[in-house]
């Protein structure tokens, strides 16, 4: 699967976005490994994924693991507003930010889960 993260933004802007763990680790670009914010004195341009203006109007995908490295579970996404030449630790605060469940290969949604035959079988209202 491609393009799993989406946000709408104003045409020719530069934007990427970060994962995390819930417990709050923060993946390396390739999604490798994750670790806390800053270990071994990396930043943003350590962790950053690119997204591409898919068309004229602004709108941008980016894939949340191109590379393969990133196993199934629950994780966070936060996308940001490049300022400068490379992504930096002062492009906050996140213009956008989300959940994604993650197959390991794919983004896991209801229709995912439809089409496998799975069922949803408790809807929890969280406010």
């Amino acid at each position: 699967m491609a393009g799993e993260v989406a946000h709408n933004a104003i045409t020719g802007d530069t934007l990427y976005f970060c994962r995390w763990t819930l417990d709050g680790d923060v993946f390396l670009s390739d999604g490798s490994s994750s670790e806390e914010w800053g270990t071994d004195d990396r930043d943003a341009d350590d962790y950053d994924v690119a997204m591409a203006e898919n068309d004229p109007d602004g709108h941008y995908t980016g894939d949340f693991d191109s590379d393969g490295n990133i196993v199934l579970g629950i994780y966070k996404v936060a996308v940001f507003l490049q300022v400068g030449a490379d992504p930096a630790d002062s492009d906050v605060p996140a213009i956008a930010q989300g959940e994604i469940s993650w197959s390991g290969s794919g983004e896991i949604t209801l229709g995912t889960l439809s089409a496998q035959g799975g069922k949803v079988l408790n809807v929890y209202d969280e406010t």
